[in-house]
Parts: structure tokens; sequence; C-alpha cells
């Protein structure tokens, strides 16, 4: 079965190859579906089911059963997706940011503010960002009320992963969350990045619990 992978704003075309590389390694195939997101539209809800329906159909021209890998971003978009087409039968979601932030990881958050060493989500050049990547926060921004909406509907099985010290997650939402819904399970990585897959650390051990998960 194919798995399509939704990637999160900052990954870059390195990081992209060498997630490909993991999955190919591990005997997973894999599709990106999306290379940029600013072009989505915004001021419609239908436009913008049926743009990501759009992606997926031509990621999966011949409309087979697929699973789904979604990092940050990409989550919201890939939850989505998973509401509208019944051909998803999986779905892992890496570092999820759609949700409700308790107060004290609110405070986290600002602190970073002041703390520049703290990786960000959005790449260590977020402080210096191009009109493509400003129009990509603004679909973050937009999409992620309607993801978190859109995973109480979805009943397929899920996997969430993330770093136990990435202060970008709401992590008390997520853990609630697989609480309520019989379908989600969470495995936590011992890391502090947005992103394991892209870890020299973390990525094999996060790419196993992918595949286990998968197979």
């Amino acid at each position: 079965m194919n798995n399509l992978y939704f990637k999160g704003l900052s990954t870059d075309n390195q990081e992209l190859n060498q997630i490909r590389s993991l999955f190919q390694k591990s005997g997973l195939k894999f599709t990106n579906v999306f290379y940029g997101y600013a072009g989505l539209p915004l001021f419609s809800k239908e436009k913008l089911d049926a743009a990501i329906n759009d992606e997926v159909r031509r990621s999966n021209p011949l409309r087979q059963d697929v699973n789904i890998v979604c990092h940050s971003m990409g989550c919201n978009l890939g939850v989505l997706s998973a509401e509208k087409s019944s051909k998803i039968k999986k779905m892992v979601l890496i570092s999820p940011e759609f949700g409700e932030y308790s107060k004290q990881e609110q405070r986290k958050m600002q602190e970073t503010k002041t703390k520049p060493t703290i990786q960000s989500p959005f790449g260590e050049q977020s402080t210096k960002i191009d009109g493509d990547k400003v129009r990509s926060l603004i679909v973050f921004n937009k999409t992620k009320p309607y993801a978190t909406l859109a995973i109480e509907r979805v009943n397929i099985p899920t996997l969430i992963i993330y770093s136990k010290d990435d202060i970008f997650i709401p992590q008390n939402y997520l853990n609630h969350l697989a609480d309520r819904k019989d379908n989600i399970d969470i495995e936590v990585i011992n890391s502090k990045l947005h992103n394991p897959l892209t870890s020299v650390d973390h990525s094999e051990h996060t790419m196993t619990l992918i595949k286990k998960f998968l197979k």
C-alpha cells in the first residue's frame, strides 16, 4: 500500500529526500503530496477541501487504498483529507499542532521569543520569511481549527508521534484526545525536535514506530 506524505511548513527538499529514503529503506512506498501550501484557497472551506482532495487524487491516480503520514502543518491537511476520503485506511500524525494549548503550554511558547536557541516548528530562519511562507502561515492558522473539529469525526486507526520536550505541541490536548477516542494511539519520543524523522539520533526509532503501525 502506498503512503502519502504531507510535509511540514519548513521541510526543505533535502529533508524531504531524507524522509523518502527512510521510507524506502523500511520497504514502505512513499509519495509526497504537497510541495508548497501558499496557493491553497482560504475564503471557502468547500474550495479548500476540493483543493486538498485534488492533490490527494493526483498523488493517488489509481484511487487505491492508501495510508497518510503527516508532519506539523501537514497534519491539518491530512486530517481534513482523511475526513473526506474512504480510501485512507491509516493515519500517522507527527508533531500535530492543532487543538487547544493549556495555559502552561502557552507560557512556554511565549518564553521562546527570548530563547532563539529553541527549535522553531517553522525552521531556524522563521524570523526572515518570504511572501510564500507568510501565505503558508496563514493557511496553517486557517486550517488549524478545521483540523481540530475534523479529528473528532475521523475514526480510522491513527498514531500520533511527538517529542516529549517539543514545546510547540499541545500535549495535554492530544493525550486527552487519545483517552477519549479508541482509534488513536500515542508514542512519545525522548527528544525536543519538532520532526524526529530528520534527527540522526531518533529517525530510525521513529521510522520503526511508523512501520510497525502501518504494517
